[in-house]
């Protein structure tokens, strides 16, 4: 079983769903850090516009887009936004987020398939032109200026109008930007009437060989859980999940889409202060909210994307209840997705066998107490072969 459709040694395919999953990446670093839903693609998008009057090399615009794109996957694991431990006060959060940039720089250039100026421009997005900025406190024309490109897209999309964003380049020239890069953002904003273009990514800049989008998927997917505070829950859940299917009779199309829902459901934690687990019993109705909120997030993140967005059935469904008491949508029996039952049931497992020991010890062993939502939260026949899945792997 493939988790992607064979694109046939297409090698313009495969760089078009490596890009998919790139977008997703972005999506997550900004869910990690707070920024707005779509703001990496936004981000990517105006960078490589305003390096058409800003940059005037050419083959640095490519760069300039995948780097707006993964501006902020830097703050997945960073210590400022983290989960599980003590909180960090106001002021070292702020000194530890400042490492973001460097550390999105360092996980670009382990990504073979991205150009090759990547690394340099994201690690570089915040430098300032009077060297303020960080994290290496470059200064004058020793910041690219394909990376003062981002910081003024980023600008831009955080004023509150276009007027705006151009008051405050003006304000912060001789600071923030080069005088010279400052005029060329106005020469820019007067030619389009202050109009970002539409997000549209240079998939023919990447190098992209078969393989590298699933095993991106599955390196994301870890350091969403590393973040989360629960390493390693995906391939439990995957695999437990994928056996469950099995032997329900789950078809191959629908137990690949669970296998990426297993990798992607994750990352709508990224929302909420606390992950499921440390907040709600797993069979409790009163995380029935909270657990459609984080599956609604996770769904929303690739609610748009070609190649993974036929998955956000998936995730919007598992906090569904087998009698139609669960959320959003109240569907139950058929009416829930086999791979939201299946997946919804292995969460529940994966929370009680390996989440807070209170959990652990209470009321019993997982399955015994799982038994007792047969009907009601869970698909009896579900529950049965999560119980058959489970001896298999014990």
């Amino acid at each position: 079983m493939t988790l992607f459709q064979d694109t046939g040694g297409d090698p313009r395919a495969t760089a078009a769903r490596l890009a998919d999953v790139l977008a997703w990446y972005g999506a997550v670093g900004d869910a990690a850090c707070g920024n707005p839903s779509g703001f990496a693609l936004r981000k990517a998008a105006l960078g490589a516009a305003l390096a058409e009057t800003v940059s005037p090399d050419e083959k640095e615009r490519p760069a300039i887009a995948f780097a707006g794109l993964l501006h902020a996957i830097g703050a997945i694991g960073n210590a400022a936004f983290k989960k599980g431990g003590d909180r960090l006060s106001e002021r070292l959060a702020r000194i530890e987020a400042w490492d973001v940039p460097a550390q999105g720089a360092r996980i670009c250039a382990a990504m073979g398939a991205l150009p090759e100026a990547t690394p340099d421009i994201v690690r570089w997005q915040a430098e300032c032109w009077d060297g303020t900025g960080f994290p290496d406190q470059l200064r004058w024309h020793g910041i690219p200026r394909s990376a003062q490109c981002l910081l003024l897209a980023d600008v831009f999309l955080r004023a509150e109008d276009p007027d705006d964003a151009l008051a405050t380049v003006y304000l912060r020239s001789g600071r923030s930007f080069g005088p010279d890069t400052a005029r060329a953002f106005a020469s820019w904003f007067h030619l389009n009437g202050g109009n970002a273009p539409a997000p549209v990514l240079p998939i023919d800049a990447l190098a992209a060989a078969p393989g590298d989008d699933l095993a991106l998927l599955d390196a994301i997917a870890g350091r969403v859980d590393a973040h989360n505070g629960v390493p390693g829950r995906w391939q439990r859940v995957h695999a437990l999940a994928d056996a469950t299917a099995a032997i329900v009779g789950v078809d191959a199309a629908q137990r690949a889409a669970l296998g990426l829902a297993a990798r992607l459901y994750g990352a709508g934690e990224l929302y909420c202060t606390d992950v499921e687990d440390a907040q709600f019993d797993p069979l409790a109705r009163m995380g029935i909210d909270e657990r459609a909120k984080n599956a609604g997030a996770a769904a929303d993140l690739i609610a748009d994307n070609a190649t993974l967005g036929h998955v956000a059935e998936i995730l919007r469904a598992r906090a569904e209840w087998y009698d139609g008491t669960g959320k959003p949508a109240g569907m139950k029996h058929g009416e829930i997705p086999a791979g939201s039952r299946v997946l919804a049931a292995t969460i529940a497992f994966d929370t009680l066998h390996e989440g807070r020991s209170s959990l652990r010890s209470e009321r019993g062993a997982p399955m015994q107490r799982i038994d007792t939502a047969i009907g009601t939260q869970f698909d009896p026949l579900v529950v049965r072969a999560l119980l058959t899945a489970t001896k298999a792997h014990a």
